[in-house]
C-alpha cells in the first residue's frame, strides 16, 4: 500500500503529554501513515513543531498563531515567528485565520494578526493553513484582498457556495474525521463536489476522531477512516484516493 500524508495534526498537544511522540509516529506508520504535517498554534507549539520536524525525517512543520490566542502576543513575537520560518522543514504558515465561534478575541484583533501572518507567508513564499470557524465570508475577503492563492482550508466545514469561492482562489480543501460523522451529510455533499486535484485529507489529531472511535482521543493512525469515506464519496478505490491526495499535498507544499 502507498503511504498516506496526514496534512494536519498536533503531535505537541498537551493531550499527548504522557505519551512518546516516537510511538505515535511509529503507530501511524504501521497504519500506513508515512508522512505527517505537525501544526503549531502558538509560539511554544510552533517551536515544538520545528523541533519534531528536525528530529523525525517523515515529519514536517507548519507554524503560526491560532486566532483564539493572538491577544497574548505582540510585535516581538511576530519577529520570533519570522525567524522560525527559516527552518528547512517548515512547509507552511498556520494554523492561522479567524474564529468567531470563540468570543475571547475581538474580530478586529484576529484580522490584524491574520493579515500580519499572511504577509509573513508571502515573504517566505510559503502556503498557508487556514483555520476558519463561523467566519467564512470575512476569511475569504481577506485572502482575496491579500492575493493569497496558495493554501488549504483546514478541516473545511462550510457550505458548498463558500467552498466554490475558496476553490476559485486556488485553495485546497482538507477533510478530517468529522466527514464520517452520522450528522455530516452537508459536509459529505461538499466533498463530492470538490475537484480531485484540490482535495486533501487530515486527522487534526488529537481532535475530530472519526467513527467508529468518535469520542476518544484522535491519532494520525486513524486517518484511514477518513480516506475510505472520501474514496466512497468519489466512487473510487482507496488506493487511488491515497495516490491523489499524496500528489496534491506534495504539490501544495512544494515537496515534489
Amino acid at each position: 500500500m502507498q503511504g498516506i500524508f496526514d496534512t494536519h495534526c498536533h503531535l505537541m498537544s498537551h493531550e499527548y503529554e504522557n505519551e512518546e511522540t516516537s510511538a505515535i509516529i511509529a503507530d501511524a506508520k504501521i497504519s500506513g501513515v508515512y508522512w505527517l504535517n505537525n501544526v503549531g498554534y502558538d509560539l511554544k507549539t510552533s517551536k515544538a513543531a520545528v523541533r519534531h520536524a528536525m528530529q523525525y525525517d517523515n515529519v514536517f512543520a507548519t507554524i503560526g498563531i491560532h486566532p483564539t490566542g493572538v491577544a497574548e502576543y505582540g510585535a516581538t513575537d511576530l519577529t520570533k515567528l519570522d525567524q522560525l520560518l527559516n527552518s528547512d522543514k517548515v512547509i507552511a504558515v498556520g494554523e492561522i485565520g479567524l474564529d468567531y465561534y470563540h468570543k475571547n478575541v475581538s474580530p478586529d484583533l484576529q484580522k490584524h494578526w491574520f493579515i500580519k501572518q499572511l504577509e509573513l507567508a508571502k515573504e517566505h513564499n510559503l502556503p498557508v493553513a487556514i483555520h476558519c470557524r463561523d467566519a467564512y465570508e470575512d476569511c475569504y475577503e481577506i485572502l482575496k484582498t491579500q492575493k493569497i492563492k496558495n493554501g488549504l482550508m483546514h478541516c473545511y466545514n462550510g457550505t458548498i457556495e463558500m467552498a466554490e469561492k475558496f476553490l476559485d482562489l486556488g485553495f485546497y480543501l482538507s477533510f478530517a474525521g468529522n466527514i464520517t460523522f452520522k450528522n455530516a451529510d452537508r459536509l459529505r455533499e461538499v466533498a463530492k463536489m470538490v475537484p480531485l486535484n484540490k482535495i486533501l485529507v487530515e486527522t487534526d489529531a488529537p481532535y475530530l476522531t472519526p467513527d467508529p472511535y468518535r469520542g476518544q482521543k484522535n491519532y494520525p493512525k486513524f486517518i484511514m477512516y477518513t480516506v475510505k469515506k472520501l474514496a466512497e464519496l468519489k466512487s473510487m478505490p482507496v488506493e487511488e484516493m491515497i495516490r491523489i491526495t499524496n500528489k496534491n499535498v506534495r504539490k501544495l507544499f512544494n515537496l515534489e
